[in-house]
């Protein structure tokens, strides 16, 4: 069954997400129902479904309008000027703060943490993982042409700083600003010429 709904960024739809990103961080998912989200919305319950069809896609809807606020301020941080040394030092402060600032991440991983790689976002993980080794390897080329980063492999380079940095943010014992710039010290002097 499609949803009935009007364009997909009518101001009634984005309200709906407005308050459904409202609610999950300060409830998390499992917490969180149409109706509060109805409520919330200042509309009927009836009126969500003419948009989607259940609780799943709000979420899911919700964590895509996320993944691509993060995408555009990695694509910006990484457009500015510097070396890629310098480039990819600030993608990982600009996560730190991105993570730091956003309270819908910080709900799902300390309320809901297992259903961060359940079917539910297994594909918009995909999706987070795959721009975001793109853009990084591109960075990665870029000093490999410049002389500040050795010849390595790129993506595979890429999606090992990528999936260490994501392993940091998710973890509970240590705050993810306080390791990651040691992270970042410890593969960038491993990326840096002999």
């Amino acid at each position: 069954m499609q949803p009935l709904a009007d364009a997909p960024d009518s101001p009634t739809r984005r309200r709906i997400l407005a308050a459904a990103e409202k609610r999950f961080a300060a409830f998390g998912y499992r917490r969180t129902g149409i109706a509060e989200i109805a409520r919330e919305a200042g509309v009927a319950a009836g009126t969500l479904y003419r948009y989607f069809e259940n609780k799943e896609e709000i979420f899911r809807a919700v964590m895509r309008d996320l993944l691509d606020a993060w995408l555009d301020t990695a694509r910006q941080v990484l457009g500015e000027g510097g070396t890629a040394v310098e480039r990819l030092g600030r993608l990982g402060q600009a996560s730190v703060d991105f993570n730091r600032e956003n309270d819908l991440i910080n709900s799902v991983y300390r309320r809901d943490g297992e259903i961060i790689f359940a079917p539910l976002l297994e594909e918009l993980h995909e999706h987070l993982l795959t721009q975001n080794v793109a853009m990084i390897a591109d960075v990665i080329r870029d000093g490999i042409r410049e002389g500040t980063l050795r010849d390595v492999d790129p993506e595979r380079a890429a999606f090992i700083l990528f999936l260490g940095g994501d392993a940091l943010s998710n973890q509970r014992y240590h705050p993810y600003q306080d390791v990651l710039p040691l992270y970042g010290e410890i593969t960038m002097n491993g990326l840096l010429p002999r």
